[in-house]
């Protein structure tokens, strides 16, 4: 199974350079980080702290512990099962079908880069065609938000690819199983691994609010993965794990302006989509931090010079030329864990996933 319209881990935009006007190309900068991680590894990340769940369900059901999942083993089982295979389908076909199967799968933030995605078909070439009766969807509940009586309620999802890293992906809904959508998903960097979340039986605690104890607020944690990765670069960066996807940014970024040095400036800003943060705790207390953060690459032509933008561009706008500025514009599905004074370690980021989702200029 594979999940091909949303471009996987890294640098979206070291493909998307403008060509200048005397029709020279620039090689893209940086190669993507989408490496496959280790059978071990890939095991490992798809059972966290499943054993209780394995237990008889009556053994469940006399359970005198006070907390417990929002939705049942069987039932987060049964909707990741629907939604990741609605998901396969919003990945096959045309039209109608496509809009259907997007609609049964996806929402937000994520629903809107599938749109893009697909938007750039032409371009970046139509999806793997995917045969459900022979390859059906099976993915694995890592993780149920706990019962705290609030919505939304959440699923931690994880498929694994026939090739490359497995994918992570977050359902949320109000709790009745047809309401269940993927609001986030990003593809695991290599050498990661997803520590362990508490018994499902029990659920995870979500933080809603605040930083509870983790080290840094989850919203000033992406603002600063964002900070992270802008061009230029500022004096003073955090020290993060980010498994190679910050340096292939900002070398895509450097490697664009180096290229189109004497007919245009190029700047990059990055901000955080704030509604789209998310935080489930793991066993260990520390967080695991999911959102999107948004990318403007631009570029400032000089004087006299002008750009011709690639066929990814001509998508959204189609200028055949362009004399004053270009935008790109990212989005990044990013997850990070976050430590606590307790369980000290540099932050870390897990997964990365970027999708071209506009570009517009004169």
């Amino acid at each position: 199974m594979k999940f091909s319209r949303i471009t996987a881990v890294a640098t979206v935009s070291s493909a998307l350079v403008l060509a200048a006007c005397s029709g020279d190309t620039t090689d893209p900068a940086g190669e993507s980080s989408s490496a496959a991680v280790t059978d071990e590894s890939a095991a490992a990340s798809a059972t966290p702290a499943a054993t209780d769940d394995d237990a008889a369900t009556s053994t469940v059901e006399m359970t005198t512990d006070a907390d417990a999942g929002a939705v049942s083993l069987d039932t987060a089982e049964e909707v990741a099962t629907e939604v990741l295979t609605q998901r396969v389908r919003a990945d096959q076909g045309d039209g109608e079908d496509i809009e259907e199967a997007q609609k049964a799968s996806l929402r937000g933030t994520a629903l809107g880069a599938h749109r893009a995605a697909d938007r750039l078909e032409g371009v970046d070439g139509e999806p793997a065609e995917v045969d459900l009766e022979e390859n059906p969807v099976e993915p694995t509940v890592l993780a149920i938000s706990r019962d705290d009586e609030e919505t939304p309620v959440y699923l931690l999802v994880q498929t694994v690819p026939e090739e490359g890293a497995p994918w992570l992906h977050l359902l949320a809904g109000n709790g009745e199983p047809d309401d269940f959508r993927i609001r986030w998903e990003a593809q695991m960097l290599p050498g990661t691994e997803i520590p362990a979340f508490d018994a499902r039986s029990a659920g995870s605690p979500v933080l809603r609010s605040g930083s509870g104890d983790l080290t840094m607020e989850p919203d000033e944690m992406l603002k600063s993965v964002g900070a992270y990765t802008e061009w230029p670069q500022p004096d003073e960066v955090p020290d993060y794990r980010t498994h190679g996807y910050a340096p292939a940014v900002r070398d895509a970024a450097e490697q664009q302006s180096e290229a189109l040095a004497g007919q245009a400036t190029l700047r990059e800003k990055n901000w955080l989509v704030s509604d789209d943060v998310t935080t489930l705790m793991f066993e260990d207390g520390t967080g695991f931090v999911m959102g999107s953060l948004l990318r403007d690459t631009q570029f400032i032509v000089d004087s006299g010079s002008q750009l011709t933008p690639p066929d990814s561009f001509r998508v959204f706008q189609d200028s055949e030329v362009l004399t004053s500025e270009a935008t790109l514009r990212t989005r990044a599905f990013i997850a990070m864990r976050v430590p606590t004074e307790d369980v000290d370690f540099k932050p870390e980021m897990l997964a990365a996933t970027e999708q071209l989702v506009d570009a517009y200029g004169e």
